[in-house]
Formats: C-alpha cells, sequence, structure tokens
C-alpha cells in the first residue's frame, strides 16, 4: 500500500460472475521460483526507464561527471537571479536524472533480493545520491541568507516564478536549515542513514530461509512474508495458526537483530532532530508538510474514543467463527466463507476496470488501460521477491505497480489501491513541473484510499444477495481495521519507540516487545490471546523505517472516505475535483491540496467519521450473523 517518488469485452460478464460468487482461478499459478517462469506480459518492463544496464551506466557517469559543476555556484547563490536561476534548474537537472538510475535498479532489486549484481548497482546508485546531496548542501543554507526583498524581486523573473512554492519551503523552515558545513555534514551521512532500512531489507527477503507448513493440499506451502494475508485469510485455522506461528516465530528468532536495525533508525531520527533543531522527530515530520500536530493527536484521542466499537468487533468475530479463544491469525479471515470468490489476475483486472470507466471517467480508466498494455505492473510473487505491494516510478517514464497476487477479492482491492497512487503520480507528472510533481506522504493515501472505498461501495451496489453483500461488508471492515485502524496503533508503537529513543532508553527485542504486546491488548481487548511469538510483530512492518510514515495512512483513509462520500451524495463536481486534487503534485501544501478536493483536515468531524462508519457496518453484520 505504498506510493514512493518518488479483452474488455468480458468486463460485465466478468463482474456479475464474480457478484455471484463463483469460484475463480483454479488453474493460476501464485508463486514461481524464478522469475523466468513468470510469463513476460506479468512482469513489469523497466526498459521505459533505460534499455539496459549499458544504457544505465552511461547515465550514471554523466551525472557523476556534472556533480562537480555544482560547486561553480558555490557562495554565489545570491549574485543576481541569473546565478540562482542556473544553478536551480542544474541541481534539479541531476536530481531528476539520478532519479532514474536509483529507481530502476531498485526495482530490479525488489524482484529478486539475492541477486547479487542488483544489490551491487543499488550501492552504487546510493552512493552516487550521497555524493550529490554533498554537493548540493550549500543550497538551502545560502537562500535562508538572501533577503526577503531581494528573493521577492527575483521572483518577478518568470524563470525563477515557477520555483515559488519550493523557494516558499526554504525559508517557511529556515531556522531548522543549518550552517553550510552542519548540511554538508547532514548530507554526507546519507548513506550511514539508509543503513538500517537497507540492512532489514537484505535480513527479511534475502537472507532468512523462512519456514515451510503444510497447506491445504498436504503439500509443502513456503509461509513467506508476502503471502502472509493470504494464509491468513485461510478458512483452515490449522493454517492459519501455523502460518502465523512460522512467520512469528522466525521474527522472533531474529528478534535481536531486528532490535538492532530499528533501534539504529529510530537513534538517526533523533540525530536528525536534535541537530535540525526540532523538539522531537515527530515535530520535525509535520513541519516537513506544514501539518499541524492536532491532525495526529485528533487520529489518537478519536480511536481510543472508539475502542469500545473494536472490542465489539473483536467479539463477533470470535462468536461468528466459533472460537473459545482469539489469536491474531483469527483477525483477517472472513466471517463469510461462503460468499468468498478468487480470481486470476485477468478477472480481478476486468472488474477493475469496469469499476475506474463507471466511477473515474475516461481519463482515469485510460491510464489504467496504458498501465497494462505497457507493462507497469509486476504481478506474482517470486523466490526473493519483496512482499506487499506498492507504487513508484520515475518522472522521466511512468509509475510501476509491484503486487504479490495472490487471486482473492482482497487482491482485487489492493490492485485498485495501487493504481491510485499510479493514477495520482501519472496525473501530477503530467501536469506539473518536475520539481512540483511529486506530493507530500500526507496525501500519498489521498487517492489509493478513496478508490478503494469507492470499489466496495460499488461492488455492494451490484449485489443483492445476502450472503455476498456480508463479505463485502466483513471486507470494508477488514479495510478501515487494516488502513485506518491498525495504522494508528503502528503510530503509537513507532511514537513510543521514539519518545524511548529520546529519553536515552534502549530498544531492544524487549523492550519493543512489551510496547508492541501492551497496545495490541489495548486495541483488541485483554480477552484476546497473545501469543509470544507475536510480541515480535513489529518486525514483520517494513513502514517502520519510513519514519512516521504509517498515520498518513490513517489520515488519507479518512480524507478519502470525506472525498468518496461526495461521490456517493451524488456532487457533480466531485470527479472534476478530486482529478485536479491530483494533478496538483506537489505545487501546494498538502492540507491545501486536500481543501480543493473538499476536504478540512483541521476538522475533526472528518476523522470521526470514520469510526462512526465503522459502527454501522459493525451494527449491521451483527444483525444479520448473530442469530436472536
Amino acid at each position: 500500500m505504498t506510493r514512493t517518488r518518488s479483452g474488455l469485452a468480458v468486463v460485465a460478464l466478468v463482474a456479475l460472475v464474480a457478484l455471484a460468487g463463483t469460484t475463480f482461478a483454479e488453474e493460476e499459478k501464485l508463486f514461481y521460483e524464478t522469475r523466468e517462469e513468470i510469463p513476460i506480459d506479468y512482469r513489469w518492463s523497466l526498459e521505459d526507464i533505460f534499455p539496459d544496464v549499458e544504457a544505465w551506466e552511461t547515465a550514471y557517469s554523466t551525472v557523476e561527471a556534472r556533480i562537480p559543476e555544482l560547486a561553480t555556484y558555490k557562495g554565489r547563490l545570491a549574485e543576481s537571479v541569473d546565478v540562482l536561476v542556473d544553478a536551480v534548474e542544474l541541481q534539479y537537472g541531476i536530481a531528476r536524472s539520478i532519479e532514474d538510475i536509483f529507481v530502476y535498479v531498485s526495482q530490479w532489486q525488489n524482484t529478486d533480493t539475492r541477486d547479487a549484481t542488483a544489490n551491487t548497482y543499488v550501492g552504487r546508485a546510493r552512493s552516487l545520491y550521497a555524493k550529490f546531496g554533498e554537493a548540493a548542501a550549500f543550497f538551502e543554507p545560502e537562500i535562508v541568507q538572501i533577503s526577503d526583498a531581494t528573493i521577492a524581486k527575483y521572483l518577478e523573473d518568470p524563470r525563477l516564478a515557477t520555483y515559488e512554492h519550493v523557494l516558499d519551503n526554504i525559508l517557511r523552515t529556515k531556522a531548522h536549515t543549518r550552517s553550510l558545513e552542519v548540511e554538508e555534514v547532514l548530507a554526507g551521512a546519507a548513506l550511514l542513514r539508509a543503513a538500517p532500512q537497507q540492512t532489514y531489507g537484505f535480513l527479511t527477503n534475502a537472507d532468512i530461509k523462512w519456514p515451510t507448513i503444510k497447506g491445504e493440499d498436504g503439500e509443502d506451502a513456503k509461509a513467506i512474508p508476502g503471502l502472509f494475508y493470504t494464509f491468513m485469510s485461510s478458512q483452515d485455522r490449522r493454517i492459519r495458526k501455523d502460518a502465523a506461528l512460522a512467520l512469528f516465530g522466525t521474527y522472533d528468532t531474529y528478534g535481536n537483530t531486528y532490535s538492532g536495525t530499528y533501534g539504529g533508525l529510530v537513534q538517526k531520527d533523533v540525530w536528525m532532530a536534535k541537530t535540525r533543531r526540532y523538539p522531537s522527530t515527530l515535530d520535525m515530520v509535520l513541519d516537513r508538510d506544514n501539518v499541524p500536530s492536532s491532525v495526529v493527536e485528533t487520529l489518537v484521542s478519536t480511536v481510543h474514543d472508539n475502542l469500545d466499537a473494536v472490542h465489539d468487533y473483536i467479539d463477533l468475530r470470535k462468536q461468528v467463527l466459533g472460537l473459545e479463544d482469539f489469536h491474531i491469525y483469527d483477525l483477517y479471515v472472513s466471517m463469510v466463507p461462503e460468499g468468498e470468490a478468487t480470481y486470476t489476475f485477468d478477472e480481478g483486472w476486468a472488474l477493475a476496470m469496469e469499476f475506474w470507466k463507471e466511477t473515474f471517467g475516461e481519463e482515469y480508466a485510460a491510464v489504467a488501460a496504458r498501465g497494462l498494455a505497457e507493462r507497469w505492473i509486476d504481478v506474482y510473487p517470486n523466490t526473493g521477491k519483496r512482499g506487499g505491494a506498492y507504487s513508484w516510478g520515475t518522472f522521466n517514464s511512468h509509475p510501476y505497480l509491484f503486487l504479490n497476487w495472490g487471486g482473492t477479492l482482497e487482491d482485487v482491492s489492493t490492485l485498485v489501491h495501487e493504481m491510485g497512487h499510479s493514477i495520482h503520480t501519472y496525473l501530477a507528472n503530467s501536469n506539473q513541473p518536475y520539481h512540483d510533481a511529486d506530493y507530500s506522504l500526507f496525501v500519498a493515501e489521498v487517492a489509493s484510499v478513496a478508490s478503494e472505498s469507492l470499489f466496495f461501495e460499488w461492488l455492494l451496489e451490484r449485489t443483492k444477495d445476502p450472503t455476498q453483500r456480508l463479505a463485502l461488508l466483513n471486507l470494508r471492515m477488514n479495510s478501515i481495521v487494516g488502513t485506518f485502524l491498525r495504522q494508528i496503533f503502528f503510530h503509537e508503537f513507532e511514537h513510543a519507540a521514539h519518545v524511548a529513543g529520546e529519553a536515552g532508553k534502549p530498544l531492544t527485542k524487549e523492550s519493543l516487545g512489551e510496547i508492541w504486546g501492551d497496545l495490541w491488548l489495548e486495541y483488541y481487548g485483554d480477552k484476546v490471546t497473545l501469543d509470544d511469538e507475536f510480541k515480535s510483530g513489529w518486525a514483520r512492518i517494513p513502514h517502520f523505517y519510513r519514519t512516521y510514515y504509517v498515520w498518513v495512512y490513517a489520515t488519507s483513509f479518512a480524507a478519502g472516505e470525506a472525498i468518496a462520500g461526495r461521490f456517493r451524495a451524488g456532487d457533480e463536481t466531485a470527479v472534476q475535483d478530486y482529478l485536479e486534487t491530483l494533478k496538483l503534485g506537489g505545487s501546494v501544501y498538502p492540507m491545501d491540496a486536500l481543501k480543493r478536493a473538499g476536504v478540512d483536515m483541521n476538522d475533526p468531524t472528518v476523522i470521526r467519521a470514520v469510526m462512526n462508519n465503522f459502527r454501522k457496518i459493525l451494527a449491521e453484520m451483527e444483525k444479520i450473523l448473530v442469530k436472536e
């Protein structure tokens, strides 16, 4: 669910059959040992960035030779508008090329993290980024020294006027811009700062030999992180339990190493915040996006005010599933198994395409169609492939979708979600210059969440069958739990870890496990069973290596729900406002971008509406499922 910078003739038939609950995908292979086994149409085409490694090498050499040119502008940015424009355009020109260089090899690595050649190339790309960062470190310290009057005069030049928002953001945070010497040290530490995330990725995706369990067919099935939710959706509790204990047991076995990598990341964050003169890491991250702390505080307090509803949800699951005790592996399985359907990727794609056309119109659907035709999408899991799903690409090429298709309706929903990211990126890149295209993490999930929310409503409107409706409501509840509630749970864990780090307390497997376990019991109720292995559940979350990222899922979910509400209410301007918001990219501050879509994140009712909807769906499901 991550975005980073960064045969349609059968559609209607597929939709109708899917909603009738027919089981598909009997012949689809859902896991491949090697990349070469996967049909080429289901592997993305990185040739759209570089045709081959030789072209990558040429680009690398060209950028490496251009970086020293930046030094010719050092100490001169205040000389004239001509000098400033030339320097800024050189900087962004190099950055745009490095983006291609880095994304190409990173995408290659993510499809097989064991590939030593890919890992070497990623190391070189990181090194190039670090050299660039050091060479450009003088920009912000020099710009903040230019008087406001001079900047205002410079902005009268149309060549610089296009950088107005960029300059405004630099000047807005001038109190946290350090001297040239300090900025050079911070830039030079880029490789050190990246080490915890890199180590986590190698450990999880390449070095650990994940265990096998007996699948439903009695054959060995590899319990890898990328198939976690596939296992957790099994109606066979033995499989859910075996897979969960195999996965979390492995995280627990390596818990000391994981606490070392995460503890290193937290210490890096603490150092950065102190060096930039922020009271805390959270203050630093919020200031980066010009977002008030009240938004996060409202998120947490609103959920805590509604934890009784979450506990009721767990009680309902426990009752419907006929369980005497409730474990982590009982949280995701459908309460309506007879309503489940499975989908090949082609069937899921056809269903999504019909939704995109009907809901967002031809402009949106045409971009999605290009994505399939031009091989933007990497569909199936293979040995060594990173788990999860995301959208990422370059300004010069297009967004790419990374999936681990498992054949469930949730996988179709994930496709809709990630395409929301990709459409957002495509529209932003098509309507903004490079320096204003990349949008904030604060709004990164809005397009994807709004799409996902509307997709569920679209499906609900197309079925009158009560069993099918229940299955969709069940999936909708899982979505709210996963994309809203659980992300705030994650935020509280991340925040507690950072507060401990800022207080100088050690972050160990045991201390992190205690934070995680206490939150688990608080969120889901003290009547649930907390397996010892699950205390290391924090080690499963790669998003913790993007500091204070998880909370934006929740704000984006709330904003996306508010936007979706305009669609449901029949607001004739909703589609246009939504698309115009996506086209803004990063040309305005994120709170202002959401206002263009009709959402004010300072209004606490936007966030409370999510929990009100949660209670409404819970009441409907309980009325149908619990026999009087």
